[in-house]
């Protein structure tokens, strides 16, 4: 009797269970049909709207540093030096109290005043026939005194110009060919950087290439003006002495024998 009661009592239990679950079922699908019939009321499904892609050009300034200002060179003194060909002396000049040269020159010659150029120049003397004036050889102990190239006048020149005893740095025609193909390859490279930069800057300018030029001017005056600036404000310290801003570099220290007399 017991075993029928415990039976009976699980089989209510599954049955409710099987109850809830078919009424959930129903529940979900009354709920479904009625979200669906409220859209179906709405007028229908709604596509959504297409998508546009817009593309707008934006230009971007691009900073274009100035140029370096334009290079400033200095003078360079050249003497060619030879020892040929080899002419009597008929003559010396007198550079100062202390150095002179044989000169080499055949006929004589006066200074005049040209009144047409308004200048001092030099012509050769005549005598009463209208003949040049040829000039004697110089002589010493050994005969007629010879003097081959322009060694000797650059020797007194240069000496004049260090104020001490005769040193240069020579170079061979050779050497000095070979210089002047190297300044042209370096010519040739910088002329060629240039225009690569130049093509950059006119194809990122945003004015153009009139623009840029205007842009790179402006530019290079305001750095002028700024390091303008800086060179009139007042010093804060001592200026330094004249053995401290001298510079490292001289042809005495390169070369210590070369100097005055009293060195």
């Amino acid at each position: 009797m017991d075993s029928i009661f415990e039976r009976s009592a699980t089989d209510t239990i599954i049955t409710m269970d099987i109850l809830n679950r078919k009424t959930l079922q129903t529940f979900s699908i009354i709920a479904l049909a009625f979200i669906m019939t409220s859209c179906a009321s709405r007028g229908g499904f709604q596509p959504l709207p297409p998508v546009k892609v817009i593309t707008e050009t934006v230009e971007v300034e691009i900073y274009a540093p100035p140029l370096p200002p334009e290079i400033a060179l200095n003078d360079v003194d050249w003497k060619v030096i030879t020892n040929t060909p080899c002419k009597p002396a008929t003559g010396k000049k007198q550079i100062n109290k202390d150095k002179w040269y044989y000169t080499t020159e055949r006929f004589a010659y006066e200074e005049y005043f040209d009144e047409e150029r308004q200048e001092t120049r030099r012509r050769v003397q005549r005598d009463a026939e209208n003949n040049r004036i040829e000039l004697e050889h110089l002589t010493d102990g050994n005969g007629v005194i010879e003097v081959c190239g322009n060694l000797q006048q650059k020797i007194a020149e240069v000496e004049i110009m260090l104020d001490g005893d005769f040193v240069i740095f020579a170079m061979t025609p050779v050497g000095y060919e070979k210089m002047s193909a190297n300044l042209q390859e370096i010519k040739r490279y910088i002329g060629q950087q240039k225009d690569i930069i130049y093509y950059y800057r006119e194809a990122t300018a945003p004015k153009g290439k009139e623009g840029w030029l205007e842009e790179n001017k402006e530019r290079q005056d305001n750095d002028k003006e700024a390091a303008e600036a800086d060179n009139e404000q007042p010093a804060t310290t001592e200026a330094p002495s004249v053995e401290e801003t001298k510079s490292a570099f001289s042809i005495k220290s390169l070369l210590p024998n070369i100097g005055g007399k009293d060195d």
